[in-house]
């Protein structure tokens, strides 16, 4: 059927692809910057998918049953927006022109969110491909939830575009290797195998069997020219009939796709110069020349292009119709004779869906325990009221405490469940999840240990970059891990994932705070969330208090950053700050009042007294985004200390010049979790030494 296609309209999907040619190179020329060689040696592969077998629709860009397109090869970025302004999305050709300048709708690499029609971003290699993954895992998972026999509401494919350099990263090896183990059969990637990346030729450094490779993972492996329309169809066909199969049937499907990169021109198609440098205004007037095209003044396209363009749109416009006739008919039949159906729908697709815990529920959150078991109890809370979330932990779940009751893992025959076993996979994991999110319908976490968190960097960074809500469980948060040894001990994690923009990164000092972190994680759409949770027991704060918190003053914290656990004593001495996070907190109240009890001396005076405020700094990075509330809760003129079990250096702007910081500056050591605590100084008698060398003061 597209072979048909593809015979009755290959003049129109030439002349697009031609449009692709003339506007990639103009745009670059221009910019004097970017990547033509994808646009030029792309064109024949962008052109097909978007004009010949994805459905999509510019007037409806959200349209949920959409087919995705992600650019993993996101260099390659005015091959996509070429082809989105061809297909009427509203990328005028004065955006084009202005490829790459401050605020314009065509940056250097597709960034999700800024321009329509981008489904993910995408740049640094191997992420998009891993991104898809995670969306073709939430079409499965929808289609289990909201597909019969007789109508299929949930049924599109997730269409890759990647690079050599997108399968040398490891990262698509992880995901890729989960996406084959669960045959994931609407997977479809073009791998434009061009043999160059920016170095040379990928013999120099790229020269395994990626054929055999993508077989042992359990991928269908179909061959292509990537610049003839009829070699494409034929393998694209194929992978079309792999996509239709039922669950389980077979997996994922890579074309690997033998182009030409820079096709079209004289001078430089096929040499590894095309794929980052802009050519001469003189070589593109060769290669316009060489094209057939008269009129070589910069971005004119001729009209028959356009023309050709119209002609395929309208075409493929008939797929969102059926499909909202569709949707409609199948809503007004849940109405009628499945009401529950109806409000799972509802609520899977309702982005401003609000989840807040019961006075109840946070009155029980009370208990002593580690912050990774009320993560645990916090998760399962919400996961019951909020169908959306779903995810899994990197072979850690007993440890991670993620796994959700009353259903079951997703495997490649049954994709109705809500866990996911990701396998040792983090960085794979991160992307997945963050696909998962992308994809809409769902709210996606993922867990594993905080020292792994370096494993998913990139991956957190995309989601913050990005705005996603993907949610990110770190545990076993310092040294406390004990004999496991420095290398399962985080120190500078903490700090690390603080300096990411738009990152929320909450560490709870006790189950009221992580219930609390939880619910503000689940209710926020704009943003990821990183919790740091302990592997050991905390004590409930409200045992150290004369008066117990309340749940609100907790919750505005979340907001702010920090709140007062324990205010200044009675006492009319000194006064002090401390300032601390996690299971620091309990040892700050601790310490606090212990030194509230005693008299001290100095050089001039002798029975002083303290008096000790406690803050609770649950995110510090938000605290200094609030100096109102930081001036507030640590007036400048009383002395500040501030202490957490890792890197000092999320706290200098907290206690300032004339402050101090009980941390780390070394890693951990292989013994038990409290011999560590005295080894380190993390206990109240070192602790108090340390504020009073701070104050000057002696016993």
């Amino acid at each position: 059927m597209l072979l048909n296609f593809v015979a009755k309209y290959k003049k129109d999907l030439e002349n697009i692809a031609l449009s692709v040619r003339i506007l990639g190179m103009d745009a670059v020329l221009k910019a004097k910057s970017g990547h033509v060689g994808l646009p030029l040696g792309g064109a024949e592969i962008g052109t097909l998918l978007y004009f010949a077998v994805m459905q999509h629709s510019a007037e409806n860009p959200n349209w949920i049953d959409r087919d995705r397109f992600i650019l993993s090869a996101g260099h390659g970025s005015m091959l996509q927006y070429s082809l989105l302004h061809m297909a009427n999305y509203p990328i005028s050709k004065e955006e084009i022109v202005e490829f790459r300048q401050l605020n314009s709708l065509t940056p250097g690499h597709p960034e999700y969110g800024h321009t329509i029609g981008i489904e993910c971003t995408t740049g640094p290699l191997g992420q998009g491909i891993s991104h898809a993954v995670g969306m073709a895992v939430a079409e499965r998972m929808l289609a289990a939830r909201f597909n019969t026999e007789n109508n299929e509401l949930i049924d599109h494919r997730t269409f890759v575009l990647a690079g050599d350099g997108c399968l040398m990263e490891g990262v698509s090896s992880e995901a890729c290797s989960l996406a084959g183990h669960l045959k994931l059969n609407r997977l479809i990637t073009l791998y434009d195998a061009n043999n160059i990346t920016i170095d040379g030729t990928i013999d120099i450094s790229f020269s395994e069997n990626v054929q055999k490779r993508y077989e042992a993972y359990g991928w269908n492996v179909l061959l292509a020219d990537g610049n003839d329309f009829e070699s494409l169809a034929k393998a694209m066909e194929q992978a079309l009939i792999f996509s239709k199969m039922p669950n389980g049937e077979t997996g994922p499907t890579i074309i690997i796709c033998k182009g030409v990169p820079g096709k079209g021109s004289p001078k430089w198609e096929g040499k590894p110069k095309i794929h980052g440098n802009p050519m001469t205004a003189e070589d593109v007037v060769d290669a316009k020349r060489h094209l057939g095209i008269e009129n070589v003044e910069p971005f004119y396209i001729p009209q028959e292009c356009y023309d050709s363009a119209k002609n395929l749109r309208e075409i493929g416009s008939q797929k969102y119709q059926i499909w909202e006739k569709q949707l409609s008919k199948t809503l007004h039949f849940w109405e009628s004779n499945e009401p529950e159906k109806l409000k799972l729908w509802q609520q899977h697709f309702n982005k401003e869906l609000t989840i807040e815990f019961t006075d109840q529920v946070l009155n029980a959150a009370k208990g002593n325990m580690a912050t990774r078991v009320s993560s645990g109890k916090a998760l399962c809370e919400l996961a019951a009221l909020n169908p959306q979330l779903v995810g899994g932990s990197a072979d850690l779940a007993g440890s991670n405490l993620t796994t959700l009751p009353n259903t079951t893992f997703i495997n490649r025959k049954d994709f109705s469940g809500r866990n996911i076993h990701f396998g040792v996979r983090e960085h794979g994991m991160a992307a997945i999840c963050n696909g998962i999110s992308l994809h809409g319908g769902f709210q996606a976490y993922c867990a594993t240990f905080a020292v792994f968190s370096d494993y998913m960097r990139p991956s957190i960074r995309l989601a913050a970059l990005m705005k996603l809500p993907t949610i990110f469980i770190l545990t076993h948060d310092s040294y406390a891990v004990g004999e496991d040894g420095p290398t399962h001990q985080p120190i500078e994690h903490a700090a690390a994932l603080r300096a990411i923009p738009d990152l929320l990164v909450y560490r709870p000092g006790d189950a009221l705070e992580t219930y609390l972190a939880w619910e503000k994680a689940v209710n926020t759409k704009n943003k990821p969330t990183a919790l740091l949770l302990t592997r050991q027991d905390l004590t409930n704060l409200d045992h150290f208090l004369t008066i117990p918190r309340e749940s609100i003053l907790v919750k505005e914290s979340l907001d702010k950053g920090a709140y007062i656990v324990k205010d200044f004593g009675g006492n009319s001495g000194i006064k002090a700050i401390i300032v601390a996070s996690g299971s620091e907190v309990s040892l700050a109240i601790e310490t606090a009042n212990l030194l509230e009890k005693e008299t001290f001396q100095s050089l001039n005076q002798n029975n002083l007294t303290l008096s000790i405020r406690v803050v609770s700094c649950i995110a510090p990075q938000i605290l200094i985004e609030n100096p109102v509330t930081l001036n507030k809760l640590i007036p400048k003129e009383i002395p500040t200390l501030a202490i957490e079990a890792g890197s000092t250096q999320s706290w200098g702007e907290i206690v300032g010049r004339d402050g101090a910081i009980f941390g780390m500056k070394s890693f951990g050591a292989s013994a038990p979790a409290k011999v560590l605590a005295e080894h380190f100084g993390f206990e109240k008698n070192k602790f108090s030494n340390f504020i009073l060398n701070h104050l000057q003061l002696r016993r």
